[in-house]
């Protein structure tokens, strides 16, 4: 299949008003470039100002703090480029004297159904906002990785600018007009370079080898060379006996497989083995602690992805401080990553044969029957995620917004889209949900509340819980009725990609707790964390005979968004529409690039990855529970 994308020198991504040269000595290269800002525009609300500016990529979402806007440039170097330094000039300076406060940015907030979120008030940071001093005091923050543009190996690097700086007790505000940033860097000698072998290797247990094969060859026939590896096979070898436990075995071939064949996918295939908490193939668990007394940890499958850390091939451990914890973040200790993924990872949650011939069968005739025009429509399926009963405001429906964001790209695209959303009254119960289903999609992405075995979202302006519009639960998903007519799935919500859970959980859980564990008052008893279902809500659509979908997208934690308009300036909120982006603006044409590439975009353009736990859990949770080298739409 290998595709060929352009790797530039440098690749921005802010194109309009920059300039850039590149001055060059026998040693090193220099990469002049100027961003030429707008005229800040200010939007006066009940309490507080907002600054705009038209080139902004994001806002500083630290908070509590003032919601400032940020201008990021990226640029792309060949693997093995050193970048010796980086400088940033603001100029042309205007000070501004504000009668009201600049908004604070608001707090973080998990989409939980049937759980009371306390009200959302906008609070201020009395260290920044009692004090005289310019925030944010630097005005440039630099970060580096290696990771993946197309099906090349590069070096990003992300200069995150803060043209504006504000003075809260002064009432002040400086906004440069113009940015000069200096690239200083060398280019290797010799580029880094891998063979080119195999497209994607498949990681399974013999158990399901004769399946997993059965696929390979089907990929070997529609052009993308792939190659079966057991997981007893690794685990057994030598090579890989330096590896602490069976995932960081696995992550070590991996690398192999990058260097010595050269994939670019990695299709995990299997899961729990059975109802058992043994693995097929193995999870590596984040020891992420949120702070939210929910969860001190959760399943990432990113961590196989990050292959190589800081902009060189070194091993991505995911243990900087090393004392064996790995992805650590609470009381006083934090691992600190790369995150950009190096090769482009799924998962497969398969526990039996039959779950193996399902889901084999399903990608096949995706990817060799003639898709019919149903492919053309998208659907968006959302409410009010933080209506007044959540302490949202009136007048605001956070989901309705962000598949907003995805309907627009995708309707630019030529697909026909479909708002079925609580306000309009298109989505009004379960039957709705199914119905899109059984006319046929290419795309449904939901947007709103979820547990491992459940979906759904608001009625506008809702006031009280019982306004919880039912979506989609996994005992629904029998009676879906689309055939072969199979959708890529986006979900955002909590630990609707919880691929972690097992029955098991129930037993131990009585063990623990007595009847405690059934208790309905606060705080409600861990059944009702629905941890105990057979398999988890993205991988039973997945899974489920003669319908579903043919990939879904998400969280295997405590999913988290932000309330009113800021719905969709970061968290699920962002990354979940970047999918879209990535298919429709980007031209990026399987579901495991799409999905890649809007982590990428995450940690380059939002970033905070390395200063923000719940920025962290956003990318490291958004599992991708499919083949990621499905073609969309199909060859």
């Amino acid at each position: 299949m290998k595709k060929i994308i352009p790797i530039f020198i440098v690749g921005v991504l802010l194109l309009s008003g920059i300039g850039a040269v590149a001055v060059t000595d026998e040693e090193t290269q220099n990469i002049e470039s100027s961003v030429y800002l707008s005229e800040p525009i200010f939007t006066e609300t009940d309490n507080y100002l907002k600054l705009n500016i038209e080139e902004q990529t994001s806002y500083l979402m630290d908070t509590g703090k003032p919601m400032l806007p940020v201008v990021t440039k990226i640029y792309t170097y060949p693997l093995g480029t050193e970048i010796i330094d980086v400088n940033v000039a603001f100029s042309e300076e205007k000070e501004y004297v504000l009668s009201k406060m600049i908004m604070p940015a608001p707090q973080a907030l998990p989409l939980l159904p049937n759980v009371m979120v306390s009200e959302q008030t906008v609070t201020t940071d009395k260290t920044v906002y009692s004090s005289a001093e310019m925030y944010p005091a630097e005005q440039y923050l630099v970060s580096k990785g290696t990771g993946l543009k197309g099906e090349e190996h590069v070096i990003y690097l992300a200069v995150h600018c803060y043209p504006a700086q504000y003075s809260p007790q002064d009432n002040t505000i400086t906004v440069s007009e113009k940015i000069d940033i200096n690239v200083n860097y060398k280019s290797p000698e010799v580029p880094i370079t891998f063979p080119d072998v195999y497209d994607m290797v498949i990681i399974t247990p013999e158990q399901f080898q004769a399946k997993a094969q059965e696929l390979a060859d089907h990929k070997d026939s529609v052009g993308v060379a792939t190659t079966v590896e057991t997981v007893e096979n690794i685990l057994s070898d030598s090579a890989y006996s330096a590896g602490r436990d069976d995932a960081e075995k696995v992550k070590l071939f991996i690398k192999d497989a990058i260097e010595e064949w050269g994939i670019h996918y990695v299709l995990l295939f299997g899961g729990h083995q059975g109802q058992t908490f043994k693995w097929y193939v193995p999870e590596r668990r984040s020891n992420n602690d949120d702070g939210s007394d929910w969860e001190d940890g959760y399943s990432t499958d990113l961590y196989f992805a990050d292959i190589y850390h800081d902009g060189t091939t070194d091993f991505e451990d995911w243990d900087s401080n090393g004392n064996d914890v790995f992805a650590e973040w609470g009381f006083g200790v934090k691992d600190t990553m790369d995150y950009l993924p190096d090769v482009v990872v799924g998962r497969i949650t398969v526990r039996s044969d039959s779950d193996a011939e399902v889901v084999v069968d399903k990608i096949i005739t995706y990817e060799t029957t003639t898709l019919g025009s149903w492919f053309d429509t998208a659907v968006m399926i959302s409410g009010d995620t933080f209506p007044p009963a959540r302490g949202g405001a009136p007048g605001y429906y956070e989901g309705e917004d962000e598949t907003d964001v995805a309907a627009n790209l995708l309707d630019d695209a030529g697909f026909t889209v479909e708002r079925l959303w609580t306000s309009n009254g298109q989505f009004a119960g379960v039957d709705d949900v199914k119905n899109a289903f059984k006319d046929g999609a290419g795309f449904i992405h939901f947007a709103g509340h979820g547990n491992p075995a459940y979906w759904g979202n608001f009625l506008p302006d809702a006031e009280t819980e019982e306004e919880m519009v039912d979506g989609l639960g996994r005992g629904g998903m029998k009676q879906l009725k689309n055939g072969d007519m199979l959708p890529v799935v986006i979900v955002g919500g909590c630990h609707n990609g919880q691929f972690n859970v097992t029955f098991m959980n129930f037993i131990m859980g009585i063990i623990k707790h007595g009847l405690d564990y059934f208790k309905l008052t606060p705080p409600y008893g861990e059944f009702w964390l629905k941890e105990w279902v057979w398999s988890d809500w993205a991988s039973k659509l997945l899974l489920v005979k003669n319908g579903g979908s043919i990939a879904t997208m998400g969280n295997t934690g405590l999913g988290y968004g932000y309330v009113n308009d800021g719905a969709t300036q970061g968290l699920g909120g962002w990354i979940e529409p970047r999918f879209s982006h990535a298919l429709t603006v980007q031209g990026y044409e399987t579901v495991g690039d799409c999905h890649s590439i809007a982590i990428t975009d995450y940690i380059n353009i939002i970033g905070r990855v390395n200063s923000d736990s719940i920025d962290r859990k956003t990318i490291e949770q958004w599992a991708l529970i499919g083949d990621p080298s499905i073609q969309i739409g199909g060859y």
